[in-house]
């Protein structure tokens, strides 16, 4: 038999000679220490050429390497006359003596480390000197991290037993029998566990097997148990640690335990688990605790692995698992430095996925292919004449390399990498560790085999659509988080990628209810691409995404969805535009999701017809049981028809002026739907006033017709007071003036109340005379006598834009006459354009801001255009009848008509005005907060270029510019100049 010394083939090139002398040094200190011999002489390996030298490379090359040979010296110079199966055979034995249930925990710890380093420091001297090959290093890695599991759940079982908690079947096998199985997935499943890699372990366990005793249940006891094994496997201690541990590829990680019912699990993969979950329980084996269980767990797995047959979805959503990587034939050169070999283009990821994907597809008709191993897999496709033989030998050698090249930068420095490094000194250090003379040769080697990696997987797709964005991949399966699909995210514009990442997975987990069937999760892959490129392109990415899985969140099904949207493009956008750009919308949407089918079959009526809009209340209306129901009714009503007019202004099916109307009409219809129901209530209890009545007037944006998205509703509420009754003739009777206080008191809490349909609109009560200090309602008579004789200048200003839009009809007709001759009294056009200019600097003193998109407060805002026209109104009023108009573009077409604005002055306003007011509406919509011009994405600014009929963003903003120079110049020429 050969020793080890005996059968070293290849050494490492030595970068660092004086890394060398420094390590020799420490050898000869620290076996002189080891063996008591103070002279040093026992040199062992230093004596053997070939031993020695890989020991430079050692040296040289690894810190951690040097670590590792200092500290195990004794197991080093053994290997001068030892087989290295013999030496690890020997590590093995160590490892496996079970541990006693009353040795320390700490004891158990030293144990797995002490075998662990020895292990690691054996696999790697073999592996650098071409003692056995990588079938061999990875078979061992594997071994060794399965019998630390093993010896680790025994000890822990061991345990549990002594204490009471548990009976197991064979006490001096605790693991015999005991109802808990570990299965090792992935490469450790495999048997090509990489040098420095997590072990992917699930945890499963059969109630009906194990004899439980304890006083907590079942399942936090086992939970608890691989919680405490975890840390002993990957707890750094002075000794180092075993393996880092990663449950994640358990059935639904999320919410599932640390250790999984049988049935639970079973359930899991039948219904809910995806196809990248098949291809991982390819790699899956029973490697720890009750393999009898473990082995017939995966057995009955096996119908779901290995599908016979296959529709087309199916296909297509294993297929896509590798059309998320980005992938094209005829690549430019291919990066060394910083490229990660494991996922990066041409890597181990691509050489597994052209595997796995096709033993997925066929495997199920063909057991040949039902092979773990990549090397092996790779031969089944040739045996089953699936892959060209040439294109095999590519694979399994470029295989062959990275692996090798994987271990060796893991080696470094005991890091879980794959990713070279960046700097050409860390290239050359690599360089040489691999036995390459120098970078060049090392990175010419490497980028020989990723081309031939790359051409061969792109040619499995290459006459597929690929799923990857053209920014890079767009990789969601497993349980790591893709370098690739983070750039690619980041790129997109997504300032949480792994949020993203993290959102995408739990569709793909069935989270949502849409997404529980197999159908719509296949359909999904291949939309999420399209799903996350739509988003990206809205005002917020991550606002966007968040408002469509809230969305997604409540669909009842996800077929019809996913199909509409895969037979609609155009819907998805206008969706991201929703979901991204109108947040009170997407809110909307996401409450009904009903309401899709106005995007997909618009209605015959526009969606601010007036007569499509009572009939729209009435039908609401209709449905109502009680006043609850009333109240959501109208909300529903009204929020469903601001949807309708929101959509219809984003896809341009309505301009400003009739969006204005649109919301006009929905909140004017609200108001006359409710004030009688809420008439009614209070009537319940305290009766009527006969001949009397409240009448609403709307002030402000309502009054004038141009109510936007998120306007409070401007309101005064006014009672008839020339009744003979002075009280109500309830059984809780209220005077005249209480009475229709209370009324106005629970006709705002009507409209404000939030439901779970949402709120209705906010009230405004400030207009009302005296403001927040008057009565919530006031008489007619009092209010008239105030307007005529006591209203300050602003007060009456505000009642150009008044409209009495509910009520008694009489009463209303007199409030009319009441506004009307307030307005049209005789005034001296001096003192109110002094009485102009003052309130005009009194709120330029609050407001005061530069900001063009300010666009109400700013100077030549809509304030002035507004104070100007309701200065002309006032000051000619008495004159000119006709001008008494609230809505500006009917106001200022009326001033013209009069002679009262010359046509420059006219034309200007006019397009002022559109371009303000537009842009005003869309900002309301689509930003809930202040505008911020530098952070408005693209798709705003086209939409906002495009509605108001220019060519792009920054002649909208000249043009807004524009109509603000313009109506500051009309308020100084006409008003007065109230700069202060």
């Amino acid at each position: 038999m050969s020793s080890f010394a005996d059968l070293i083939k290849t050494t490492p090139e030595p970068a660092d000679l004086t890394a060398i002398d420094r390590a020799w040094d420490k050898w000869r200190t620290t076996r002189a220490r080891e063996t008591q011999d103070q002279a040093g002489n026992d040199s062992g390996p230093y004596d053997h050429d070939r031993f020695r030298s890989l020991l430079d490379g050692v040296f040289a090359g690894s810190p951690y390497l040097t670590n590792l040979v200092m500290r195990e010296s004794d197991l080093v110079c053994s290997l001068m006359d030892r087989d290295p199966d013999q030496a690890m055979a020997e590590v093995f034995a160590e490892l496996s003596a079970r541990p006693d249930a009353t040795a320390s925990s700490r004891a158990v710890s030293t144990q797995l480390r002490r075998a662990k380093r020895r292990a690691a420091l054996l696999i790697a001297l073999a592996d650098l000197g071409g003692v056995h090959d990588l079938h061999w290093v990875t078979r061992n890695l594997a071994d060794l991290a399965a019998m630390a599991v093993e010896t680790a759940l025994g000890y822990l079982l061991a345990q549990s037993a002594a204490k009471g908690e548990m009976v197991l079947p064979d006490p001096a096998n605790p693991t015999t029998g005991c109802g808990v199985a570990i299965l090792a997935m992935g490469k450790m499943g495999a048997f090509e566990l990489n040098y420095s890699s997590d072990i992917d372990l699930i945890v499963i366990y059969d109630p009906d097997r194990i004899e439980y005793t304890g006083k907590r249940n079942l399942q936090d006891h086992l939970s608890r148990m691989v919680r405490t094994l975890m840390q002993l496997m990957q707890e750094r201690t002075g000794d180092g640690y075993v393996f880092r541990t990663d449950l994640r590829l358990r059935p639904d990680p999320s919410v599932s335990p640390l250790a999984v019912a049988l049935e639970t699990a079973l359930s899991y993969y039948e219904t809910l688990a995806q196809n990248w979950e098949r291809a991982a329980m390819i790699k899956a084996r029973a490697a720890a605790g009750d393999l009898e269980l473990g082995e017939w767990f995966l057995e009955e797995l096996q119908p779901f692995i290995w599908r016979k047959s296959l529709d087309f979805a199916a296909i297509a959503d294993i297929q896509s698992i590798k059309r998320q990587i980005h992938a094209t034939k005829g690549h430019d050169r291919l990066a060394v430095a910083g490229h990660d070999i494991k996922v990066g283009r041409g890597g181990i990821r691509e050489i597994e996925f052209f595997a796995q994907t096709q033993q997925l597809i066929a495997g199920g008709r063909d057991p040949r292919l039902r092979r773990p191993a990549t090397l092996d897999a790779i031969d089944a496709l040739v045996e089953t004449e699936r892959v060209e033989p040439q294109v095999a030998d590519d694979l399994k050698k470029a295989y062959v390399h990275l692996r090798n090249i994987e271990h060796r930068l893991q080696m470094l420095d005991d890091a879980q990498t794959q990713k070279l490094p960046e700097s050409d000194e860390g290239l050359e250090r690599l360089a040489r560790f691999s036995g390459f003379p120098d970078r060049q040769a090392f990175g010419d080697a490497l980028t020989d085999h990723m081309r031939r990696v790359a051409e061969h997987y792109a040619e499995l797709f290459a006459e597929q659509p690929s799923l990857a964005s053209d920014h890079g991949n767009l990789v969601f399966t497993g349980t790591d988080d893709d370098p690739g699909t983070i750039e690619t995210l980041t790129k997109l514009g997504f300032s949480t990628p792994s949020g993203v990442i993290s959102t995408v997975r739990n569709w793909h987990a069935g989270r949502h209810r849409a997404m529980r069937t197999t159908r719509a999760r296949q359909m999904l892959t291949n939309l999420a691409p399209s799903i996350l490129t739509a988003m990206s392109e809205t005002a917020s990415p991550d606002t966007a995404l968040a408002n469509f899985d809230r969305f997604l969140g409540r669909l009842p099904t996800g077929i019809q969805f996913m199909s509409l949207l895969n037979a609609n493009p155009e819907l998805l956008h206008l969706l991201a535009r929703i979901m991204g750009g109108a947040p009170a919308l997407a809110e909307t949407l996401g409450r009904n999701v009903s309401l899709l089918d106005t995007l997909l079959e618009p209605g015959e009526e526009a969606a601010d017809d007036p007569d499509d809009i009572q009939v729209h209340c009435d039908r609401e209306m209709s449905m109502a049981e009680d006043y609850e129901g009333v109240l959501d009714a109208v909300r529903r009503f009204a929020n469903d028809r601001k949807f309708d007019i929101g959509v219809g202004l984003l896809t341009r099916q309505l301009d400003f002026d009739r969006t204005g109307e649109g919301l006009t009409a929905v909140a004017e219809t609200s108001l006359r739907a409710l004030l009688p129901e809420v008439e009614k209530q209070v009537a319940q209890r305290h009766g009527w006033i006969p001949g009397s009545g409240m009448a609403v007037i709307a002030m402000g944006k309502l009054g004038a017709r141009e109510l936007t998205f998120g306007s409070d509703l401007d309101l005064i509420f006014v009672y008839d007071d020339t009744t003979e009754h002075r009280a109500s003739d309830g059984d809780a009777s209220l005077q005249i003036g209480p009475y229709f206080t209370r009324l106005s008191q629970r006709f705002i809490s009507a409209i404000t109340t939030l439901t779970s349909e949402g709120q209705l609109y906010e009230v405004d009560m400030r207009l009302r005379p005296s403001g927040n200090k008057g009565a919530v309602a006031v008489p007619l008579t009092a209010y008239a006598t105030y307007m005529q004789n006591d209203a300050w200048t602003w007060e009456i200003m505000a009642a150009t834009r008044a409209r009495v839009v509910a009520g008694p009809q009489g009463l209303q007709q007199r409030l009319t006459d009441v506004l009307c001759g307030i307005i049209e009294k005789p005034r001296d056009p001096d003192e109110l354009a002094t009485a102009v200019r003052d309130m005009r600097q009194k709120i330029d003193m609050q407001h005061r801001t530069r900001d063009i998109w300010s666009l109400k407060h700013v100077r030549g805002g809509l304030v002035d255009l507004e104070f100007l026209i309701q200065f002309l109104i006032l000051a000619h009023a008495d004159q000119h009848h006709a001008i008494v108009r609230g809505h500006v573009v009917e106001a200022l077409d009326n001033l013209h008509r009069c002679g009262l604005l010359d046509d420059r002055d006219h034309a200007a306003l006019r397009d002022a005005y559109r371009h303000l007011k537009g842009a005003q509406t869309l900002l309301r919509l689509c930003h809930s907060h202040r505008f911020v011009e530098d952070q408005a994405s693209a798709d705003f600014r086209r939409l906002l270029a495009s509605s108001l009929n220019h060519s792009d963003f920054a002649d909208v903003r000249n043009a807004v510019i524009k109509a603000q120079a313009d109506i500051r110049d009309c308020f100084d020429r006409i008003v007065g100049d109230s700069a202060t």
